[in-house]
């Protein structure tokens, strides 16, 4: 049996899963926070490469943690069978099952398709509201 502690007409809190982009160069990491990354993978940056995105992006949040931490939907749709030169369907649909399954991060190059596939997961999960809402009554 499962008890909600929650109050009538009060959804519960859940944690917003971060999409975390990659940025080996100041260019891909300023292409990355564009696009929608919460965060920005940098650890495998040079570290003048380290300097030159901190300076372009001193407000963004670099990732320097272990690579395994966060779930790489790129590597997961590839193991799941997608080729690499496919089209990222099988990365954003990926990603869409890890938001819906709770996972707090994903990490993938196809920043803006994923970013996308993750709010509106979010939104039919009942975690976020819509961005846009559209009367569909004729």
């Amino acid at each position: 049996m499962v008890r909600h502690t929650e109050h009538a007409g009060q959804p519960r809190p859940q944690p917003r899963t971060l999409l975390l982009g990659v940025g080996a160069d100041p260019q891909q990491a300023a292409l990355a926070r564009s696009e929608g990354a919460d965060l920005v993978d940098v650890g495998a940056a040079a570290p003048g490469a380290l300097v030159a995105i901190r300076a372009i992006l001193p407000a963004a949040t670099a990732w320097t943690g272990p690579p395994g931490h966060p779930l790489d939907v790129d590597r997961l749709a590839a193991a799941g069978g997608a080729a690499a030169g496919d089209p990222p369907a099988a990365v954003i649909a990926t990603a869409a099952v890890c938001t819906w399954l709770g996972a707090p991060m994903v990490r993938s190059r196809h920043t803006r398709a994923v970013r996308r596939a993750i709010d509106m997961t979010e939104s039919i999960a009942g975690r976020r509201l819509p961005a846009r809402t559209i009367r569909g009554l004729a």
